[in-house]
């Protein structure tokens, strides 16, 4: 039983019952059904009692005037779908969202099945009626009496996954997904070679092998108000034939109101249909959306920052194509979410389970190979550590094994990610925790020898660019010490004569470190201190920072530690963030240029508000290093590094700006979260020079020196 208040009679409820054959409402189903055999069809009153013995009809019930609508389904089994056999409201009811509350029940009902399908005549004119329903015009066919007329058949998709939505994915899984609007996708069909230059120009053969572009089921809807049915054919066809259609889930309905929320309170009139094609790739979990439409794109930041979904110009996308695959590949940002990722050890049992989601089998893995080598892994817990990451109780995300046998080395003979939209970036901080872990335990060495490494892990590991390919897998180094070029040298000369052949990589490190103008050359000093990563090259150029920053965003980007002393917790992204982006004033920068490295400061008194509800705030909690410093306006800034923030683009518009108009913007990553916090009081007896806290403020390296070896 469903209840509904009347839209027009706030004391008159409206409940669904199921009935049977010997319901009292039944006479009424049936006398609705025989008035309405116009727009329903034919159903003899022997139907009626069978499809009510199997509790396949159930009715709307008003308390004052009883049954005011029904609606009457079949199942088939063969195929795991629903028909909508009639779909009826009684003539005084109409127009108070009755039909609407009916199939809201019948969509709630069905839907562990694929989805829900039926006929409507064309000539009825109900387009519009069941695609705001969330329905998709699939076809149409001529109808079997005696007028002829054409059928439209309309599926509702419960977004099931089936062999057509796996071969989907994998055909995605290789290239950019990109989904058009729907004026692209009718200058695309419009068969001339002059005209609308800039939607065919994604059609250019160099970007077919980069791009895959997609529409969603509303292009279909959109086809099938064209009067020609001709023409309804071939535009269909050449939908289904020329581009993938990505399957939404079942909350498109929310994304719609609040997507049609945001753009009435924007003033932006955009068409109903491009609205629910808008929604249906939000809902799909698409990335890109390409469009000529003008109001889109000038609201492309708020659309981004409540939907995650990035709005861009076809001339854009292939400009900045690079650049996009690199966003996209990585956005701590989308970690975010309501529920917490949590790294949970692995028990014995679960070796079956998890070789669903984390058998590597384009590798070759079969699945008793993976679960006999978890299953080792497992029996041996003094030696290895397993560990899985999930979001709540949800599936599983990411894999990893820790081999502690060996004092120098952390070992990771097992490193899998799922098949998910952040399967890269979740590898990303994955390693960098893993490097961090190996060099707070004091070992030298951080080695994956996973024989069946998935691309996605692949392209993780070339890009941290600091693993070395060896005989046994990809060793990275990891000094956790602070000394000159001249004894980083030295202790990386000791290593390779000790632990022989394998780590022979420790002296083509050791032979950079004596090159002549290392110590002078900042650029070269900080991409080798990155590649002996947490190691610090004492007597280099390397300026230093320190940056206050308010312990609210600071534990947002970076400080678990502060995340976890609120209410709520770390938040999903802080778990696994290694690159963030800071926003300041411009003001007062005191010559803050990348690349350097920055003490963050964490600001804020309990007497002023800024720190309440944190401890240890006043103090240099971090370290990490300047990648960019960019200086521009506000909007400008926030679509350039939207992939990397928690900011809101109403935050970044509160920072006071220069004559100019523009803000800055700081991305820094290899972020070191300090064991010991120093306060402030310690930090002005450390610093030669006086410290106002209040701004960016460079420290001599000597400074900074002892406040690292203080803080690890």
């Amino acid at each position: 039983m469903q209840k509904h208040p009347s839209k027009n009679r706030k004391t008159v409820e409206v409940k669904i019952e199921v009935i049977d054959e010997k319901s009292p409402h039944l006479p009424t189903v049936i006398k609705l059904g025989d008035a309405n055999r116009k727009t329903l069809g034919f159903l003899n009153h022997t139907a009626f009692f069978d499809h009510a013995r199997r509790g396949n009809i159930f009715v709307a019930l008003d308390s004052q005037a009883g049954c005011i609508g029904y609606v009457l389904y079949r199942y088939a089994q063969r195929y795991n779908r629903h028909s909508l056999v009639h779909l009826c409201a009684a003539p005084a009811h109409r127009g108070k969202g009755v039909a609407k509350f009916l199939l809201d029940y019948l969509k709630q009902i069905t839907k562990n099945s694929n989805g829900i399908g039926l006929h409507c005549r064309e000539d009825f004119k109900l387009e519009k009626m069941w695609y705001r329903l969330g329905f998709v015009a699939k076809h149409e066919k001529t109808g079997r009496s005696k007028d002829g007329k054409l059928l439209t058949y309309w599926w509702f998709d419960n977004g099931h996954t089936d062999l057509f939505s796996t071969a989907s994915q994998q055909k995605l899984e290789s290239r950019l997904c990109v989904v058009i609007d729907t004026q692209i996708f009718g200058e695309i069909y419009i068969d001339k070679k002059t005209d609308f230059a800039e939607s065919k120009s994604l059609f250019a053969d160099w970007l077919q092998t980069e791009l895959e572009f997609c529409i969603t089921d509303e292009i279909f809807n959109k086809i099938i108000l064209l009067k020609d049915s001709k023409e309804r054919n071939k535009q269909r066809n050449f939908a289904q034939k020329k581009f993938t259609c990505l399957r939404s889930h079942q909350f498109v309905d929310s994304v719609v109101h609040s997507l049609s929320s945001l753009l009435s309170d924007k003033g932006a009139m955009i068409d109903e249909l491009e609205v629910r094609h808008l929604a249906r790739t939000i809902a799909s979990d698409s990335q890109l959306f390409v469009t000529l439409n003008n109001k889109l794109l000038e609201l492309g930041s708020e659309i981004y920052e409540n939907f995650r979904l990035s709005i861009i110009r076809p001339n854009d996308l292939i400009t900045q194509l690079d650049e996009l695959r690199r966003k996209l590949d990585y956005q701590p940002v989308r970690l975010a979410g309501t529920t917490q990722l949590e790294q949970i050890p692995v028990h014995k049992g679960q070796e079956d389970l998890l070789s669903n989601y984390f058998q590597c089998e384009e590798q070759g893995e079969t699945k008793a190979e993976f679960q006999q080598q978890l299953r080792r892994f497992l029996a041996e817990l003094d030696k290895f550590e397993c560990l899985v990451v999930r979001e709540g109780k949800n599936k599983p995300l990411a894999l990893v094994v820790y081999g502690n046998q060996k004092k120098h080395e952390l070992e990771i003979p097992m490193l899998r990610v799922g098949n998910n939209p952040l399967s890269g970036t979740l590898v990303r901080h994955l390693i960098f925790k893993s490097i961090l872990r190996s060099a707070r335990e004091k070992r030298q060495f951080t080695r994956i020898t996973d024989s069946y490494l998935a691309e996605t892990v692949m392209t993780a590991i070339h890009e941290t660019s600091s693993f070395r390919r060896v005989t046994n897998g990809w060793l990275k180094i990891n000094l956790a010490v602070a000394e000159t070029a001249s004894e980083l040298s030295q202790r990386l000369i000791t290593l390779g004569s000790t632990l022989g052949q394998e780590y022979q990589i420790c002296f083509q490190f050791a032979e950079s470190l004596n090159t002549k103008n290392i110590i002078t050359d900042v650029q070269g000093s900080v991409d080798i201190e990155r590649c002996l990563f947490p190691a610090k090259i004492i007597d280099s150029e390397i300026p230093t920072f320190i940056i206050p920053i308010q312990p609210k965003w600071a534990a947002d980007l970076f400080d678990e530690g502060l995340a976890n002393q609120t209410l709520f917790g770390t938040k999903p992204e802080m778990a696994f963030n290694r690159e963030a982006v800071y926003y300041r004033s411009v003001k007062n920068s005191r010559g803050l240029q990348a690349p350097c490295r920055i003490l963050w400061y964490v600001s804020g008194t309990q007497k002023e508000g800024k720190g309440k509800g944190y401890c240890e705030v006043e103090s240099v909690r971090a370290c990490s290093y300047v990648d960019e410093v960019v200086i521009g306006q506000p909007k400008e800034l926030y679509q350039r590094f939207q992939q990397l923030g928690v900011y809101k683009l109403s935050d970044l518009e509160q920072i006071n700006r220069d004559k100019h108009g523009n803000i800055m913007a700081i991305r820094f990553s290899d972020i070191e979260l300090f064991d010991n916090p120093i306060p402030s009081q310690q930090l002005r007896q450390i610093s030669e020079k006086k410290l106002s806290f209040l701004c960016p403020e460079k420290v001599l390296v000597e400074c900074f020196v002892k406040v690292y070896n203080l803080g690890v």
